[in-house]
């Protein structure tokens, strides 16, 4: 009788064991969804507010080292209106649709013209049709700025941190295998644009927009750098 108690004490601090490493793993994996969600937000648009957005990245990032630094008003002001809206001429807008293809024979089923299968750079594509059932699915309301881009990663890291909240790893897993593999894509239209930008006549004009432009591709390199990390965290 005595051995059976000290068997099953034993049984019981193995499994307390066993839940405080998982709870330690939740927690982690938690703290980098939350990080990748405070990086992504920083691709909206946050006019004066945007100070609170940085503070935000940065108080959830693991080591303060990685976490991009903070931009003076003119250079953010910059990057939001001519680099991060739609039709400006240095626009790089993260939004999946615009640098992945829509997949041929699925539009004539969506009532879409055949001359876009395989088209680039067009908003709706097939991943904001996918982002749009999901956000169905879990009841959430997309707001109305990003309603044309519902895939833009404002949004989808949002989500990927729900679903690992909800303790859902595979989900969140599967987002960010299907719907992050664009972002070098998207670091190269930064680049291109700063190239592009390096031909015109020097100015104090055309240095804060090249600077603004270096500064939307650090945040795509955080970006990419923290949906790897959480990949790897999440196999």
């Amino acid at each position: 009788m005595q051995e059976t108690r000290g068997g099953a004490a034993r049984a019981t601090t193995q499994t307390s064991e066993r839940e405080v490493v998982r709870d330690a793993a939740q927690a982690n994996v938690c703290a980098k969804a939350a990080y990748l969600s405070t990086i992504g937000a920083l691709f909206s648009r946050w006019g004066d507010d945007y100070e609170a957005a940085y503070e935000a990245a940065r108080a959830t990032a693991a080591d303060l080292a990685i976490a991009p630094a903070t931009p003076v008003g003119a250079v953010r002001c910059r990057l939001e209106n001519e680099v991060l809206t739609l039709g400006a001429p240095a626009a790089a807008v993260p939004v999946e649709s615009l640098y992945k293809p829509w997949a041929d024979g699925r539009e004539r089923r969506r009532g879409v013209s055949a001359e876009f299968g395989a088209a680039r750079h067009l908003l709706l594509g097939d991943s904001a049709q996918h982002m749009r059932a999901l956000y169905r699915a879990l009841e959430l309301e997309v707001p109305m700025e990003f309603c044309a881009m519902p895939d833009h990663v404002t949004l989808m890291t949002e989500v990927v941190a729900l679903c690992v909240d909800a303790g859902n790893h595979e989900a969140a897993l599967a987002l960010l295998s299907e719907h992050f593999d664009w972002l070098d894509a998207y670091e190269q239209t930064l680049l291109a644009h700063a190239a592009a930008l390096s031909s015109a006549p020097p100015s104090a004009r055309t240095d804060e927009l090249a600077r603004a432009l270096a500064h939307g591709r650090e945040l795509a390199v955080a970006l990419a750098a923290a949906v790897r990390d959480l990949s790897v965290s999440l196999r």
